[in-house]
């Protein structure tokens, strides 16, 4: 089956379901307008499409902006430096970090 959605709609799409916050807005036009050109000049993705990427990543919208190795569903997240420090700081202190 054939996606023929554009990537603009596409794109559109996703970010309302996303449930992103108000300050996020400057980055969601520019994820829309990099959409939006992509469509309008199809081709070479070389300049447009890392750079859409690292928005959608910025907002939380690709599994490596969700912090998962290797785009899995069931992959096991990428741990946080200072998750981590709050970690051991929890076992040192004698609680489990709850």
């Amino acid at each position: 089956m054939t996606d023929t959605r554009s990537l603009s709609d596409v794109t559109l799409g996703a970010l309302r379901k996303a449930g992103l916050q108000p300050q996020d807005e400057a980055a969601m036009a520019l994820a829309l307008m990099y959409a939006r050109r992509i469509d309008a000049v199809p081709g070479d993705l070389s300049d447009l499409g890392p750079k859409l990427l690292a928005v959608l990543a910025s907002l939380g919208m690709t599994p490596a902006g969700r912090g998962v190795k290797g785009g899995k569903q069931d992959a096991t997240p990428v741990s946080n430096a200072l998750d981590e420090l709050e970690q051991r700081r929890a076992k040192r202190a004698g609680t489990n970090g709850a």
